[in-house]
């Protein structure tokens, strides 16, 4: 049975008159009857009573209308959905996140989407920078909110948003008393970075930032999460550089000191160049109007 014949059914079956169906149908009798007769043929019984004076329901017709109308309805249903996720309007994301950007942008991102695009499901996962960028790369995530800059000839990356960091220092450090501080005054330091699951910055980002200001950093990465990295830090083992929003002042052991060189912490949402899913038009609308709300605010 296909789409026409069922749609046949049903008009005949709420008209209960054949010249009236075949009018809502754009048929003519002899088509509309041909319909009917391929469609109990496939079921095996007749779904109609025709006399010359009306048109009845047998009982296995009463019984298969329902269904028949709930069939279709599906298939529009299908139908409709198929075309809005092909225009990006429904559809599913896979969205990466660091943790730096989980605080502020990501909730206001997910009640802008839900606002605008409910219809569009987003499995968003939290992974640190080369993670994502892994996972891009394998086709396992749609997008990834990450640090940059990120390094791949097969990514694309969009600025949003720059977030204040801090040194994370040893309470010993002779450092440590002063309110501010200028990176070149850690270039000496041993720079500590976490992966996988951290929101310490990974390597490339730390080379990135302090070559910008004249320093050649020496990194040693740190295995588990960032409070890992915070805790080594705690034990006189290094420094490393921690998002503002994340900065607990009740750490055991480190202190916070801000940096006078306008280190930020840039995160965009990275996608690679040939990403296909419609769905991506609808998030990085959202992005825009998202991150223009926090810069008013």
């Amino acid at each position: 049975m296909d789409q026409r014949q069922l749609q046949a059914f049903v008009i005949t079956a709420q008209e209960l008159h054949f010249g009236r169906a075949a009018e809502r149908l754009n048929l003519t009798g002899p088509p509309l009857g041909r319909l009917i007769r391929t469609l109990e043929d496939r079921i095996g019984t007749p779904l109609l009573a025709r006399t010359t004076r009306r048109v009845t329901l047998t009982p296995a017709g009463q019984a298969f209308l329902p269904h028949a109308q709930a069939i279709l309805a599906q298939m529009d249903g299908a139908a409709s959905l198929a075309r809005r996720t092909a225009s990006g309007h429904a559809g599913h994301l896979r969205l990466g996140y660091l943790g730096a950007a989980s605080l502020h942008l990501l909730p206001r991102l997910w009640r802008h989407m839900t606002a605008t695009h409910p219809d569009i499901q987003i499995d968003a996962t939290e992974l640190c920078t080369p993670d994502q960028r892994q996972a891009l790369l394998a086709g396992e995530l749609d997008a990834g909110l990450m640090a940059l800059p990120v390094w791949h000839d097969r990514l694309s990356a969009r600025p949003l948003m720059h977030i204040p960091l801090l040194a994370a220092l040893p309470s010993t450090h002779p450092l440590a008393g002063r309110t501010s501080l200028h990176l070149r005054e850690l270039a000496a330091e041993e720079w500590l970075t976490c992966t996988p699951y951290a929101t310490t910055l990974p390597p490339e980002q730390v080379q990135a930032l302090c070559q910008a200001f004249g320093v050649l950093p020496r990194i040693r990465a740190v295995g588990g999460t960032e409070s890992a990295v915070v805790g080594r830090v705690a034990a006189g083992q290094g420094v490393t550089l921690v998002p503002q929003p994340l900065v607990n002042p009740r750490q055991d052991g480190v202190t916070f000191v801000p940096l006078e060189d306008g280190v930020t912490l840039d995160v965009g949402l990275v996608t690679c160049r040939d990403a296909s899913n419609p769905a991506l038009g609808a998030l990085l609308g959202s992005l825009a109007a998202v991150t223009g709300l926090m810069g008013e605010s």
